[in-house]
């Protein structure tokens, strides 16, 4: 995590949505699923892409509905953070369910689920070179791209240990 996934398909997301009827950014897909279920997002994928046909009380139900209410429009659907292959199966769903032009945006921090899923194309997203952390961290903290004077060692510091690999 943290290594910017989320914000690389918001801005994605906010480049290219008006090219769609209809589009939807469904962040925080793990912890949605643990907290409200998959029913729940489901309901809140028809509600933010106009469709009515929220009455219904179970993950069968909810994706025959999705993929009968999408099928003829192109859609643009981010899924965020997603951490099992049943998210994908119940929000994701099939091709079939969207429209012609449609794209599924998913990220996570799982790439087996890609592949497992039969995903297309996929970006892995790099970690920022040293001095690109140093100037973002200086923005952030400063807001300046450089150090503040007598900074320098300190700023260089936290930004080594903030890139340090993690195991």
């Amino acid at each position: 995590g943290g290594m910017g996934k989320t914000t690389i398909a918001r801005l994605v997301y906010e480049a290219v949505k008006e090219k769609f009827k209809v589009s939807c950014f469904l962040e925080n897909i793990r912890e949605l699923s643990k907290t409200n279920g998959l029913v729940h997002i489901q309901k809140e994928i028809l509600s933010h892409l106009n469709v009515r046909s929220n009455d219904f009380c179970n993950l069968y139900d909810g994706k025959k509905i999705i993929a009968n209410s999408l099928s003829n429009k192109k859609v643009l659907l981010v899924l965020d953070d997603v951490s099992h292959i049943s998210q994908l199966e119940n929000l994701g769903g099939k091709r079939e369910w969207f429209g012609p032009g449609s794209r599924l945006i998913i990220t996570t921090r799982d790439k087996h689920l890609l592949k497992t899923y039969g995903v297309d194309m996929t970006y892995k997203a790099r970690g920022l070179a040293q001095n690109e952390a140093l100037q973002l961290f200086c923005l952030t903290a400063f807001k300046q791209d450089q150090p503040k004077e007598g900074y320098f060692t300190f700023c260089k510091g936290v930004v080594e240990y903030a890139t340090l690999p993690r195991s």
